[in-house]
């Protein structure tokens, strides 16, 4: 059967020996349908983004163009607008028909930080081919604050697949007539369907309704886990009076959707870029969504990372700022996000914060 494979067969990767750790992959790591991928000891300080050629080894790239190399054991200030490589402690032997797919955790999203997973002979970021056989390298850019990285800190997670099975419109269609996927904050039913895609608005009626990043001296230390207090780095947005808000261009801004969002345990999610004519602007980093992500009751609204490039914007209460893919799993996972699984996230209400933050 087609489709991401939910945390038994992950699980079987990792004993038949297709993923690999340095450090071992304590089963904590394992998420409904993804993997946490940490840090390993290695890394180096590069003087801008790079990807191997289609015959060249990560290694040899990274090496060639390296300004020093970091001290992970020790913990390292990774410089706010400077690019870094790092080794990730896992490595790969993944079957033939098996390829992979990588992402930043919500967590290091929501500090404006960067990920992208470098493979060798491979020009593309994040993209895992089918039988791959080697290292993963990790591209860290911290967009707002310096941070304070060391090894075994996991900042990005991969999903592993044998073909993804992405629902069009008309499975999609089916999938709503069985389980509502998308409700309103007063618990109504909503359907925003576009394209195979379910659509979502931004949420500027809330007491907060966002964060802005601010200028701070204070490295973020991401061994550090609620121990940071939030307006040292950001500034609250209260709730605008004429539901409008100015959004300044490079800017870094939290924010959450309207609507609440329910991942059944049969699929699991992801934020897609929305369509460019509709504004310049980024509104997330992360984007993935394990299976039962918001099935405790009337979903859980998904929180936006946005950054608007060329312009300024002006952004107004329920403006469409993203779309939601679902997909389907080989099998339905052992144990659900937010029921078997404790998460940070699993009950958020509003723009909430990063868990490094008290």
């Amino acid at each position: 059967m087609k489709g991401t494979f939910a945390d038994d067969a992950i699980r079987a990767l990792v004993a038949d020996g297709a993923i690999r750790s340095e450090v071992g992959i304590d089963d904590a790591r394992i998420q409904p349908a993804s993997l946490d991928l940490t840090i390993g000891e290695e890394g180096y300080s590069v003087p801008g983004s790079m990807l191997p050629l289609f015959d060249e080894d990560v290694r040899d790239v990274v090496t060639r163009f390296a300004r020093r190399r970091l001290d992970l054991a020790g913990g390292e200030v990774l410089v706010r607008g400077e690019v870094y490589v790092v080794r990730l402690a896992e490595s790969l032997a993944l079957p033939a028909s098996v390829a992979a797919y990588a992402n930043n955790k919500s967590s290091t999203g929501r500090i404006d930080v960067q990920t992208r997973v470098l493979t060798s002979s491979s020009a593309r970021y994040d993209r895992v081919s089918a039988g791959y056989h080697g290292e993963l390298w990790l591209e860290i850019i911290p967009k707002s604050f310096d941070v304070v990285l060391r090894t075994g800190v996991s900042l990005n997670q991969a999903i592993f697949f044998d073909g993804r099975d992405v629902l069009g419109a008309q499975a999609l269609s089916v999938l709503e007539a069985e389980r509502t996927l998308l409700w309103s904050p007063s618990g109504e039913p909503l359907s925003r369907q576009r394209d195979g895609a379910v659509l979502m608005t931004l949420d500027l009626d809330q007491e907060i309704v966002g964060w802005r990043a601010r200028k701070s001296y204070r490295p973020l230390d991401l061994a550090r886990i609620g121990a940071h207090e939030p307006r040292d780095y950001f500034d609250v947005i209260p709730r605008p009076k004429d539901g409008a808000l100015f959004l300044a261009r490079e800017a870094f801004y939290v924010f959450s959707t309207y609507e609440h969002l329910v991942v059944p345990p049969s699929c699991a999610a992801e934020m897609l870029p929305f369509d460019n004519s509709a504004g310049e602007f980024r509104a997330h980093y992360a984007g993935f969504f394990d299976p039962g992500f918001g099935a405790n009751g009337a979903g859980t609204p998904a929180v936006l990372e946005v950054r608007p490039y060329e312009d300024d914007l002006i952004v107004r209460h329920r403006q469409p700022v993203c779309q939601l893919a679902y997909e389907r799993l080989t099998a339905p996972p052992s144990r659900l996000y937010g029921a078997q699984i404790a998460s940070h996230y699993a009950d958020q209400r509003g723009p909430r914060l990063s868990k490094w933050f008290a």
